[in-house]
Order: C-alpha cells, then sequence, then structure tokens
C-alpha cells in the first residue's frame, strides 16, 4: 500500500552572503522528519564567483549535538574545521560531520568545475543524547564511497548515501536508523519502493518534475509522508533522467530544541553551548 501524503512545503528563498538558500524545513507544519531536523538547498547562482579559504574564515560558524551532511549536485565546496580537517568535495561527493560536543567548521563555495556553480543539499540529523558528549567526527565521501545500485528493468540507479539498502550499506554512520536515498530514473521510467511503515518520509526533487504515489513533485518542494504504508511510487514522464532525493527514518524519542546552529535536549544545553562557544572551547581554525 502506498503511503499517504502529509504535506507539501514550499521553500522559503534566504541569502547567505551571495548564496541563495532555499529553506525547505523546518517550519510552523514540520518540526522533524524522523530524525533530520533541517534541510537545506543550496540553489546554483551563475554570477557567484568561488572564494578561497579566507584567513579571516568569514564562513566559520559552530556546531553541537547534531550531524550535518551536505551532499554536492555541481560545482565544489571546500571544507576545513577546528580538529584540523579540510577537503574539497565535488559533484557526487558529501562532507559529513558528528559535531558532538562542540566543532567550528566553514564551508565555502568553489566554480573550479568547468566553471559551474555550487549546487548542494544540506541536512541536519539530531544526534540522540547520548552522542552529543561526543568527540566530533568528519569524513570525506568520494563519490565511489557511495554504493551505487542498478535499480530493476533498467528503470534507473540507486545511490545509497546514509543507511541500508537489501545488503547494501552507506560508509555514513547512522544513529537513528535514518537514510537518504539519491535515485536517478531514466525517461519513462516507473519504480516501486518499499519503504518502512514506522518510519517518516520526505521526497525531493532538485530540479524538473517527478510524479510519486500520484502526485506531481516539483523543483522547490519537500513532499512528507504519513505513517503506514510500505512503499513510495516515482514515475518519470520526462525525455531526460530525473534526479530524486529520499530521506526518513524513525521518529525521536528524545525532546530537542534546535536553535541557532545547536540541536540539544534541552534549554539549559543550548545555553551551555552559546557559553562554550563564547569561552573558545571549541577551538579555531587555522588558515
Amino acid at each position: 500500500m502506498e503511503k499517504a501524503l502529509l504535506a507539501t512545503l514550499e521553500g522559503r528563498s534566504t541569502k547567505v552572503g551571495p548564496l541563495s538558500i532555499n529553506h525547505l524545513f523546518p517550519n510552523r507544519y514540520v518540526q522533524a522528519i524522523g530524525p533530520f531536523v533541517l534541510i537545506d538547498q543550496i540553489c546554483p547562482v551563475s554570477n557567484v564567483s568561488g572564494e578561497q579559504p579566507s584567513e579571516a574564515g568569514k564562513h566559520v560558524h559552530p556546531h553541537r549535538g547534531v550531524a550535518t551532511f551536505s551532499y554536492i549536485l555541481d560545482g565544489e565546496m571546500e571544507y576545513a574545521d577546528s580538529y584540523g580537517n579540510r577537503a574539497t568535495a565535488k559533484a557526487g561527493d558529501a562532507h559529513w560531520l558528528m559535531s558532538g560536543n562542540g566543532i567550528l567548521h566553514e564551508e565555502i563555495p568553489r566554480n573550479t568545475t568547468q566553471g559551474r556553480p555550487l549546487h548542494a543539499i544540506q541536512w541536519w540529523i539530531n544526534l540522540p543524547a547520548a552522542n552529543k558528549g561526543e568527540t566530533p567526527v568528519y569524513m570525506f565521501l568520494d563519490r565511489s564511497d557511495f554504493p551505487s545500485i542498478t535499480l530493476p528493468d533498467d528503470v534507473g540507479t540507486a545511490k545509497l548515501l546514509i543507511g541500508n539498502m537489501g545488503t547494501d550499506t552507506s560508509p555514513v554512520p547512522v544513529y537513528n536508523n535514518h537514510f537518504i536515498c539519491h535515485l536517478r530514473l531514466n525517461p519513462g521510467a516507473k519504480y516501486k519502493m518499499p519503504v518502512e511503515k514506522r518510519y517518516e518520509f520526505a521526497v525531493f526533487v532538485p530540479a524538473g518534475e517527478a510524479m510519486v504515489n500520484g502526485q506531481r513533485q516539483g523543483p522547490s518542494r519537500l513532499t512528507v509522508f504519513d505513517f503506514g504504508g510500505d512503499e513510495l511510487i516515482f514515475s518519470n514522464k520526462e525525455t531526460y533522467v530525473i534526479d530524486i532525493l529520499v530521506f526518513g527514518g524513525a521518529s525521536q524519542n528524545e525532546p530537542f530544541i534546535a536553535q541557532g546552529p545547536f540541536v540539544m535536549n534541552n534549554r539549559q544545553e543550548i545555553a551551555e553551548a552559546y557559553r562554550d562557544f563564547f569561552d573558545g572551547k571549541y577551538g579555531s581554525i587555522k588558515p
């Protein structure tokens, strides 16, 4: 049985420096989808020049209590943090950060891949309380690190970014039974994806249109599905390959508060996260 549509969310456009951000959620209707508490689309803007790392660190910001996953669709994004990690992700690559008990990082847009602007998606994943006090961990993931699965009847491929699919497992650590998959459907293709009834799921199409459980899914919108139902049905009626991002997971069983760059379990912990940041406990990024 198909999962029922719960809501279709319009993104909210905002500017972060020269970048155009499509802020998809949270909003007044949806605060979380499984353990996911934020998703932003960094929209391609052709007149944004690629930046070099700045000694002043104008993109530096802290995180605590959350894992961030930045998936690059086009262009390049350089990453640096206060634990000395630095890497550049290109199309198909990703940056993953488990911020644990606090870290500074910066993600720098680069347009050096054949002059193509940055286009990326970033998810924030709430960490269980037991992991919020851990030492931060960063992973750079090359596109070849993710399992790529050929779908039946040559309808397309599934790139497993986080979680499990059949016997395939992504190398990204999972804390809350969460899942992200990048589907690429061939023209005219139809694919039925089996999903867990007890999990919350959402679908995002970065460009173009697809049909999802009979509903038209256009760009800049996030479609959220209700509990119950054990399949999502995707159709591509276009004459070109369509990219579809599917994600979800188990509902959270702990209270949480997301404020600024921190996701903690209560307001006291939020206050402590800010205090430790202002006290310089998250270190610094070396130029």
